[in-house]
């Protein structure tokens, strides 16, 4: 009986001994896919950050296009608006046809407005 004696507290400490590896492996399992997540999200983040910088890249020449088409179309504006006025100061010009005024003299028209004022002495 002696070594069923000393076998129980083996047996027992065998199993302690089973339990506490059981817990590090799961432990280092555990460990190692932290690890891999962290791994993960860190290429993720660098592939955001790429992505960031062609996105600040693609926004910069987009906004660049953009005012140049912008300008671009103020400039057609204004060569139309321009235009409109030329022809309407052109069309102006030749209906009044202040050249055709006779020998280049300038007439002024003097109107003369009488008043006549009448006292009753009553």
């Amino acid at each position: 009986m002696s070594d069923g004696r000393r076998s129980r507290p083996l047996e027992r400490l065998d199993s302690e001994v089973s339990e506490v590896t059981s817990l590090l492996r799961n432990n280092v399992e555990k460990i190692i896919e932290r690890g891999e997540k962290i791994d993960s999200l860190q290429d993720r983040s660098e592939d955001l950050e790429a992505g960031s910088v062609q996105f600040r890249k693609s926004a910069t020449n987009i906004k660049k296009k953009m005012c140049w088409q912008n300008c671009r179309l103020m400039c057609i504006i204004g060569v139309i608006v321009f235009v409109v006025v030329a022809v309407i100061i052109i069309v102006i010009v030749v209906e009044v046809k202040p050249w055709e005024n006779g020998s280049g003299q300038h007439h002024n028209h003097t109107v003369t407005y009488t008043t006549r004022i009448r006292f009753n002495p009553d």
